[in-house]
């Protein structure tokens, strides 16, 4: 499960994080019985660094096939107490981030890391999409509005703890939508439907979402002082498949990031004439007509959606 590279990244989390007997009841915790000087051979009176130790730690879990143990319990602490004291692990963030790229997430429902093999949502062709095939499908983009401005203020820890949580936020509720994430750059990506119903999913979604980022927003964990608002757009039409997909070429793709950058307002949704003649009257009815975009007719959503006033 960890290369070389991600159990570096781990050695160094937890190093940068806790002292040698801090390092040690992590041990204890995970295997009851555990001592570090006892497996390095160290005699008891012998100082063992924090890298030293982390790096016992972690041969000692993988010896033992309990990395995704230990990896589980960091999450779980992270951002929490631990022996009385607050824990805040640096670059833990970037490293689920890594972990996603090799098939692993981490699901706070279930509290456990888990393989894409376990998780249908982690089939990017649905189990089904052949490579080369041109299918009808949905291609929503997503970005969060000023990000430039957002890591220069809060700085580049922050937030990419804030797009980790995002992508979890996202992929929890595509669930029910049947939709994939197929590129994701931090701060926004790729987000596609097929199959069945895919166009009304994914406008479904997107209004969904917008509803719902003021929970994002001011969810207790959430890392920075304000809150972010995101840009949507929606295409539909034929894709061609590739299992590759951040290599796809698509006039739908290109159409919904356009849309997004060109006329989608902050808290808002953009979509092509395609996605409004096929959403039906009742979503219809949320989305006026911007006039011609690109050679196409383009509708924005009415309103910003839940313009709740909370607290930051």
């Amino acid at each position: 499960m960890l290369d070389i590279s991600l159990k570096q990244e781990v050695i160094e989390i937890v190093s940068a994080s806790f002292k040698a007997d801090q390092i040690n009841e992590i041990g204890i915790i995970i295997f009851k019985k555990f001592d570090l000087h006892q497996i390095s051979g160290k005699r008891s009176i012998e100082t063992l660094s924090s890298r030293k130790a982390a790096g016992i730690l972690i041969d000692y879990c993988i010896e033992k096939h309990k990395e995704k143990i230990l990896l589980e319990f960091l999450i779980e602490i992270d951002d929490s107490f631990f022996l009385g004291k607050q824990v805040a692990l640096e670059g833990m963030e970037s490293f689920l981030l890594k972990l996603s790229l090799i098939g692993y997430s981490y699901s706070p429902l279930k509290r456990k890391i888990i393989h894409g093999k376990e998780d249908p949502m982690d089939q990017k062709n649905w189990g089904a999409l052949k490579e080369g095939k041109a299918y009808n499908m949905t291609v929503l983009s997503l970005d969060i509005v000023e990000n430039s401005r957002l890591v220069k203020n809060y700085g580049s820890k922050k937030m990419k703890k804030l797009y980790a949580s995002l992508w979890i936020f996202l992929r929890e509720r595509l669930s029910s939508y049947n939709g994939r994430i197929w590129t994701w750059a931090g701060d926004g990506g790729l987000i596609a439907f097929a199959t069945k119903n895919h166009l009304i999913n994914g406008v479904k979604f997107a209004l969904e979402i917008q509803n719902l980022m003021i929970l994002f927003n001011y969810d207790p964990s959430y890392p920075i002082k304000e809150p972010i608002k995101l840009r949507i757009g929606l295409d539909s039409g034929k894709v061609p498949f590739s299992h590759s997909t951040g290599q796809i070429v698509s006039e739908v793709i290109n159409c919904a990031a356009h849309l997004e950058k060109g006329i989608c307002n902050p808290g808002f949704i953009a979509v092509s004439s395609r996605v409004y003649d096929g959403m039906g009257k009742g979503y219809a009815d949320f989305f006026e007509n911007r006039g011609e975009f690109e050679g196409d007719l383009s509708y924005s959503s009415i309103m910003e959606t839940l313009k709740l006033k909370c607290p930051v």
